[in-house]
């Protein structure tokens, strides 16, 4: 297992890496954005992705962030019995600890680190894996639609209107939505506004301003929206962090 920990600053770029080693990505004190083709996962303070071997995913910092990485040989990434996607999981104290500790900075002997790498790959294998996916399209028609609403999601409120930058029926782009996602339009949007959400409280904006940024009627809809996906309001989302 190789392990790398440090400071990435807002607006850093990581090379894509492939090849046979899996990768557990975590992202500490800001917010970081994974794509993987034409997906997106949003990484919030305190949580990870999984990455299995064979993807090559591009990590965007959008706020500084203390970045972790796992390298993890085949032999153990086999044992952690994880999904074959990409995966969003919960970061722990434990995490961030080990990860700490095994900075190649730190003097602590072969079998100390043989130890906690495999403290490491139990943790992993138990952490929560909330749901933070959007998922993408390789239809250009529905590509740009959702480019433009990642961009402008106060503009989420018509379907009508965005079948017209599409250049298809409402009913197409409604179908094209379930076909190339697996969620239909509604629950499409209600996951991108709740990713959205996320980024923008980790930023530190307001739930009256992300309201108004993210097309709802008013605060209390965003509010009570935001509980629906998250079971807690905007700002007991904050006091947990």
């Amino acid at each position: 297992m190789a392990t790398w920990s440090g400071a990435l600053e807002k607006g850093a770029k990581l090379a894509a890496q492939g090849g046979d080693r899996a990768q557990v990505m975590f992202c500490y004190e800001g917010l970081m954005r994974v794509e993987v083709g034409e997906d997106r996962w949003f990484i919030p303070d305190r949580f990870g992705i999984w990455i299995p071997s064979g993807t090559a995913p591009q990590v965007e910092v959008a706020h500084g962030i203390e970045f972790q990485t796992f390298l993890l040989h085949p032999r153990f990434s086999a044992r952690l019995a994880l999904p074959d996607q990409p995966t969003v999981l919960r970061a722990t104290p434990l995490m961030r600890g080990i990860a700490r500790r095994l900075r190649p900075s730190e003097s602590i002997s072969t079998a100390e680190r043989r130890r906690l790498g495999w403290v490491a790959l139990d943790e992993i294998a138990r952490l929560d894996r909330p749901d933070l996916h959007l998922p993408g399209s390789g239809d250009p028609r529905l590509a740009n639609v959702m480019s433009h609403l990642l961009a402008h999601p106060r503009d989420a409120n018509s379907l009508p209107q965005l079948a017209v930058r599409a250049g298809s029926s409402e009913r197409t782009l409604s179908r094209l939505f379930q076909n190339e996602t697996g969620m239909n339009w509604r629950s499409w949007r209600d996951r991108m506004r709740f990713v959205l959400a996320l980024e923008g409280l980790q930023m530190g904006r307001k739930s009256t301003d992300l309201a108004a940024f993210l097309g709802y009627s008013s605060t209390s809809a965003f509010v009570a929206a935001f509980r629906r996906q998250s079971g807690m309001t905007p700002t007991e989302w904050r006091h947990q962090r």
